[in-house]
């Protein structure tokens, strides 16, 4: 049975794999910032969840004290997945929500990485983080997302060379456009973007399960996000060209 960590458990593609692993029979650490009362709470429990929101600075130490409180000293699987996402033109958007959305996607998996290293390095476990597509892709009107996911792309493929000698592996997945309700919460309308057309959060994060099971440093979900990672890595200034005629 291994212990596994998930940030942003509570919904989305976090939830769905919260509900893989426990099928599996692993022991979870969920983590989360809505309060238990609002969650299944038999299976959102006292010695499994953690409430914490991954702005705040204090995050990290809130999670490895609840480790400790569990008596949990080591983790298997560590999985970066919490995200925020804001649609708009930047000038709009609030410098207070910029600084929220580059902690909880970028400064958060960070600290909570050095935080439980020793966790890790015990057993010589697993760090994957959740990025996306769009790391590798121009997003107009998604800026700050897309960079911290490119940020978060560099971190992992840092710190995958300064963990070998210590067993410990890091795996960076690329999910595209997922049926959740991060995009009603960037403030996308359905007149924008019609998300019916997206895969669920549950088929995602079966691939993405998949996808953890594997020695793979990478791995892209879906056959047309790694058409379009492709292109973004080695056809940039097509998708450029691209997406300046469609926005004149």
């Amino acid at each position: 049975m291994n212990t596994v960590l998930i940030t942003g458990a509570t919904g989305g593609i976090g939830h769905a794999l919260a509900h893989i692993y426990a099928h599996q029979g692993h022991r979870l650490v969920l983590v989360g910032r809505r309060d238990r009362s609002e969650l299944d709470q038999d299976f959102f429990t006292l010695e499994n969840y953690c409430q914490v929101d991954l702005a705040d600075a204090s995050a990290a130490e809130t999670i490895t004290a609840f480790m400790d409180e569990q008596e949990l000293p080591s983790v298997d699987i560590l999985i970066h997945n919490a995200g925020l996402g804001y649609y708009g033109d930047i000038a709009q958007q609030d410098p207070a929500n910029i600084t929220t959305l580059v902690d909880v996607n970028l400064r958060a998996p960070i600290a909570l990485t050095h935080a439980l290293l020793p966790h890790l390095k015990r057993v010589g476990g697993k760090i994957v983080l959740i990025s996306s597509v769009v790391a590798n892709l121009p997003a107009p009107d998604y800026a700050v997302y897309a960079a911290t996911k490119a940020a978060l792309d560099e971190f992992g493929d840092n710190l995958r060379i300064e963990l070998e000698r210590d067993n410990v592996s890091v795996q960076i997945i690329h999910p595209g456009a997922t049926r959740t309700d991060m995009h009603r919460k960037s403030g996308i309308t359905a007149q924008d973007m019609d998300t019916s057309k997206f895969p669920s959060a549950q088929a995602v994060a079966t691939d993405i399960a998949t996808a953890i099971q594997s020695d793979s440093p990478e791995a892209t979900i879906g056959k047309a996000n790694q058409v379009m990672r492709w292109a973004g890595k080695h056809a940039a200034g097509l998708i450029d060209f691209a997406l300046k005629q469609t926005r004149s």
